[in-house]
Parts: C-alpha cells; structure tokens; sequence
C-alpha cells in the first residue's frame, strides 16, 4: 500500500533534502579533493637553526675559538674550510663587509622572530609526514645569502637552507638597486618564505624523475606537479601565494583558461619543443608573450596545474609520491585529466 504524504509534508522534506544537498557541496568546497586527514599525524614542532645569528654574533677576530661550540651543529656551513686560513678570511671577509652587515640588520628587522614561519611549516611538514612517512623531516637553516635571488632556497643531503634576505619584501631596497624585475620581486616576501621552502623540496623530487621533459607539455605537466605538492602541503593557502598571481592574474587566468587552451591547441603547440615558445609560456614575465598585455603570466604553468588537478581529481587511487616519482607520460596525464576547461 503506497505511503501518502501531505503537501506540508513534501515542503518540508524538499527544504531538508535541499539544506543537506547545499551542506554536502559546501563540504566538498571546503575541502579540497588534495587535503589529506592528518589529525593523527604528529611531528616535533619545527625548529629552524639560526647560522645567520651565530655568526654575527661572535668576534671575527677570533673566528676559529669562537665558532668551535657550533662546529658541529653548522657543519654544512663550517666545514673543514675553519680550518685552513684560506676559509678562515674568507669568513672573516665576509662578517666584515659593509654590504652583508647592514643585510643582516635589515633582516633582522623583518625576521627577529621565526615562530610564524616555523608554526607555517610545522603544519606543512604534517602533511609532508602523511604523504611521504618514510622520508625524514629536513633539518631547516637560515642564513644570510647577500641577495642571492637565483637561490633563496637550496635543498641538500636531508638539509634546507634558506637564505632569509631573501623575503624582506618585495619593495627592499636592495632589490630594487640590483635591478630584480618588479615581476620576480612578489616571491620576496614573508608570506613567500614557507612556500618557496616547500617548492624546493618538491622540485628536488620531480627532478628525481628519470623523465626529461623536452616539450611544451612535458614542462606544463612537471610544473603542474610542482603546484599540486604544493596544493598538498598548504590545502588552505590560496592559488595566489602558490603561483605568485595577483588577484587580477587569477581572475583572467580563470575567464581565460579555455581561450588559452584553445589557442596552445589550433596553433599546435602542446608538443613544440622550440625553447623560445616554451619559454613565453611558462616563464618569468609581466604577462604571457603569445597573449595580450594583460595577460596572466606563465598560462602555459597555471593549465598544467589543473589538467593535474583533473588527473588527480579522477585518479583517486594515484598517490602524490607515485604523481611526483613515477614516469607516466605527460600524454598519459593529459588523456586520464579529460580536461575540458
């Protein structure tokens, strides 16, 4: 016998069954599909060395007796270079230059404190632990680079060193007299030091990789890797910060994603291996060279970051150490995405 309702009956239920339905989307928007549970994950709070205070804090006239307390923990800045007279001047030239001392004391201005910085990637390193649980937690350094922005960040045998100079802010002086493009400067800044540590790691481990990429979809795909470890590493941390995009980039990058794609596709450009196309599609720039002035920069960056989120999107079963370790064709990738943006 069917069971009958009252039209009251059936509002409510469509009120209920709507409410739950808007509850679960917005679950699903909360969390992203690459925000992995570590609530059982626990690691020791993130402890980064500070070499750049020890060493301008100690006499340079009298480097070899007062670094031997710290020989051991700094090894991989002492070395055995303390000592030959050789690294001896070296040292001492350096703790004396006018340029390095007044660096230092301009960082010290920004980074007197590095709880901020350690609480960031205590909590990327979780998710690090998650993923990867049997790899080590890197020992993190600090140190004063004098303005090397080719490298704010190297990563090493297990060791992290990051060159704080390095994140004073876009607008530092400094950067401005060495002439950086203003374009480069927007991952000089403090919020950029957490992620540019993690970036690192991660492009050590893609390039681990016994796959060259030697087209234009080989590197979209490899960067778009990148971008998801990051994804991984700060789920909470907007799309900006991870591919250095202002709020104007992402919003054109977003109105055109399926006009740029269309365009790398009528042109037949995904497999061109011309290193002066790749290079304005997924290099450094104000803008992306083949597109307009306004134009986000690195397009050819920002769609393979979601052609791999699609991948990964539907790949359920794929791990994020098989995504960054495994040589699956960027074809593969591409064909697996069914990306139709």
């Amino acid at each position: 016998m069917p069971i009958l309702i009252s039209r009251t009956e059936k509002y409510i239920l469509l009120f209920v069954f709507v409410v739950l339905m808007s509850a679960g989307f917005s679950s699903c928007r909360q969390k992203p599909h690459y925000q992995a549970n570590i609530s059982d994950v626990e690691i020791p709070p993130i402890e980064i060395k500070r070499y750049d205070e020890v060493l301008f804090s100690i006499d340079p006239t009298n480097l070899r007796q007062e670094l031997e307390p710290y020989y051991a923990e700094y090894y991989l800045f002492l070395g055995e270079e303390l000592n030959t007279p050789s690294g001896q001047q070296q040292l001492y030239d350096y703790l004396t230059d006018p340029f390095i001392k007044e660096v230092y004391a301009d960082t010290q201005a920004v980074w007197s404190d590095l709880s901020s910085l350690e609480e960031k990637l205590t909590l990327a390193f979780r998710y690090f632990a998650f993923h990867f649980p049997e790899l080590p937690i890197p020992n993190i350094y600090s140190y004063i680079s004098g303005i090397d922005f080719d490298s704010p960040v190297y990563y090493r045998d297990g060791n992290v060193v990051i060159g704080l100079d390095m994140f004073l802010g876009q607008d530092y002086h400094y950067y401005d007299r060495l002439r950086i493009p203003v374009f480069k400067r927007v991952r000089f800044t403090p919020d950029a030091a957490p992620v540019e540590l993690m970036r690192t790691i991660g492009r050590d481990f893609i390039h681990q990789s016994a796959h060259q990429p030697d087209n234009l979809l080989d590197i979209m795909i490899q960067e778009g890797k990148l971008l998801y470890f990051l994804d991984a590493m700060y789920p909470t941390f907007g799309d900006s910060l991870k591919i250095y995009y202002s709020s104007e980039h992402i919003a054109w990058a977003e109105e055109n994603e399926g006009q740029s794609w269309a365009y790398m596709l009528n042109n037949e450009m995904l497999y061109t291996t011309d290193r002066q196309l790749i290079q304005k599609l997924t290099g450094d720039a104000p803008f992306t060279g083949p597109f307009s002035g306004e134009s986000a920069p690195r397009m050819g960056v920002y769609i393979g970051w979601q052609i791999v989120r699609e991948y990964m999107r539907r790949q359920q079963e794929v791990t994020l150490q098989q995504l960054l370790f495994s040589d699956v064709d960027s074809r593969e990738i591409l064909s697996q995405s069914r990306y139709r943006p």
